[in-house]
């Protein structure tokens, strides 16, 4: 199963088949579903994140089916010992890449605080100062 195929069966079953609504519901622009709908490709984190009951397995490989049981939880962690070397290294680089994330927004943060700062010390005066 493609990763076109797995997120059109994500779109179909999230919000009757209709790209805008699921936009909506997972917080994208419209363009962006059609961009991963024509480049096979999808956000994995923000997927797993707001579709809560999906098969992070299903998500990954598109094997087994899209969605957890109530039950799966235990599953799951039982199966982290045993998973596949591919989810592990998906699952692993997921990790990271979130972990970064939050390192380059608190960055961002602490550069637009300075900037902030810097600002207040900025001579105000509407005279150029020339030589």
């Amino acid at each position: 199963m493609t990763k076109k195929e797995r997120l059109e069966a994500i779109i179909a079953h999230y919000s009757d088949g209709k790209p805008s609504i699921f936009a909506r519901l997972i917080g994208v622009a419209p363009s962006t579903i059609s961009s991963w709908l024509s480049r096979d490709t999808m956000d994995y984190d923000l997927l797993f994140a707001k579709c809560e009951m999906l098969s992070p397995s299903w998500l990954l490989t598109g094997e087994g089916e899209m969605l957890r049981n109530e039950g799966d939880e235990k599953t799951l962690c039982h199966q982290n010992s045993q998973e596949s070397p591919i989810i592990g290294h998906f699952l692993n680089t997921i990790k990271e890449q979130a972990e970064e994330i939050g390192r380059l927004k608190a960055r961002i943060e602490e550069l637009e605080r300075s900037r902030g700062d810097n600002a207040g010390h900025a001579r105000s005066s509407g005279i150029a100062d020339v030589g």
